[in-house]
């Protein structure tokens, strides 16, 4: 496959285990849950993966733990779940497009106020100004945990303190956080927003939500976005009162589900902790390394304990993909090229429209590889 530099985008590849587990659920019984005998096995397999994902946010109660089709669906079912008609929402100047998407639609056909809370050029955020943005109807804040364009790591939990203390609800998207940087929820937002296929190692198409104590009570302010069958109080028209059921409705993708069970598991084996260390110390010397080439300017903050292991760079007088497709073409090296699906993230660094080559690192990231890199990059 090359050089893999796109784990922003989705981890390359299953580890064994995962794929061991798997293997055996494709070859056996593979039935919906709640509907059926046999179908035990899948709700078995969802709680395991509840289990798994409630230990690794240190959420008290495994029954908060919701499963989507992904980070997209997710932030989708929060913000429309939240919002209300005439309140006012707060969301940061580096969002992807999962976020600022739904909120710039809501914003345009009247339902809410929305303001973007200004991020420095390296993707870093006062918290202060979270204070001074609030108003009497502000009901909602959400935010990235790390920009996917810049890296930057934002002080969420600063931002979403000050927004209790008014009254606000708190939405933390933790797609290119989770299983990369250590996150206890309770102390941190009212919902976590988590992507499989990322961080955690799952399978595309896998991820969910993570409810705080308010948030989880029937009356705690989030209503269905989405409603089906749920296999559980079917007598009623309306969605179950209980979790996980308000939240799940439809057949799920039970086989993305087993995926994370297993994953996460190997997440929280191997520690969170660990894996930080050993992906920031890859960042830092790939950081160090451009030093050295005069034709290509990092963005964001260039500090490894301040971000996540992505790295967007300008290649002086290449056209980013045609940068992208070079380093593919001449070295093998994969990467990401253009807007990366964060217009507000490129516009606050300056790089709008014509974006940047993203370099991205993960578990399977070495230090050889991360060397290639740079050389490859010094050869355009």
């Amino acid at each position: 496959m090359g050089i893999y530099a796109n784990y922003a985008a989705t981890s390359p590849a299953l580890s064994a285990p995962v794929v061991k587990e798997l293997s055996g659920y494709v070859g056996g019984t593979h039935l919906n849950a709640g509907r059926n005998f046999e179908g035990l096995e899948a709700g078995a397999i969802a709680l395991r993966a509840r289990r798994a994902m409630a230990r690794l946010f240190d959420v008290p109660d495994p029954l908060r733990v919701i499963f989507t089709s992904g980070a997209t669906q997710s932030l989708n079912m929060l913000i429309h779940g939240l919002i209300q008609e005439g309140c006012h929402v707060l969301a940061t100047g580096v969002e992807h497009n999962a976020v600022a998407r739904p909120l710039h639609q809501l914003h345009k056909n009247g339902v809410i106020e929305l303001d973007w809370l200004s991020c420095g050029p390296d993707g870093s955020l006062d918290a202060g100004i979270v204070r001074a943005a609030i108003k009497k109807n502000t009901r909602l804040l959400v935010m990235t945990h790390a920009s996917n364009v810049l890296g930057t790591v934002l002080p969420a939990a600063d931002c979403f303190r000050i927004a209790r203390e008014y009254g606000v609800f708190t939405v933390l998207d933790a797609a290119q956080t989770g299983g990369i940087v250590p996150l206890t929820m309770e102390d941190c937002c009212d919902a976590l927003v988590f992507a499989g296929h990322k961080g955690l190692g799952g399978l595309a198409g896998s991820g969910g939500f993570v409810l705080g104590k308010a948030l989880a009570e029937a009356s705690g302010g989030i209503r269905p976005w989405v409603s089906g069958g749920t296999g559980s109080a079917s007598d009623s028209l309306d969605m179950p009162g209980f979790l996980p059921d308000r939240f799940e409705p439809g057949t799920q993708n039970t086989i993305g589900i087993l995926s994370l069970a297993a994953s996460v598991e190997e997440v929280l084996r191997m520690g969170v902790e660990n894996i930080s260390e050993r992906e920031r110390g890859c960042t830092a010397r790939f950081l160090s390394g451009l030093g050295e080439i005069k034709k290509v300017r990092p963005c964001g903050t260039c500090d490894p304990a301040r971000c996540v292991p992505v790295v967007s760079v300008v290649v002086q007088g290449r056209d980013s993909g045609e940068a992208s497709r070079l380093l593919f073409e001449r070295h093998g090296v994969i990467t990401r090229s253009g807007l990366h699906c964060s217009p507000l993230a490129h516009q606050t660094a300056g790089t709008f429209p014509d974006g940047t080559v993203r370099f991205s690192f993960g578990r399977g990231t070495t230090e050889e590889e991360v060397d290639a890199m740079l050389e490859a990059l010094s050869s355009l």
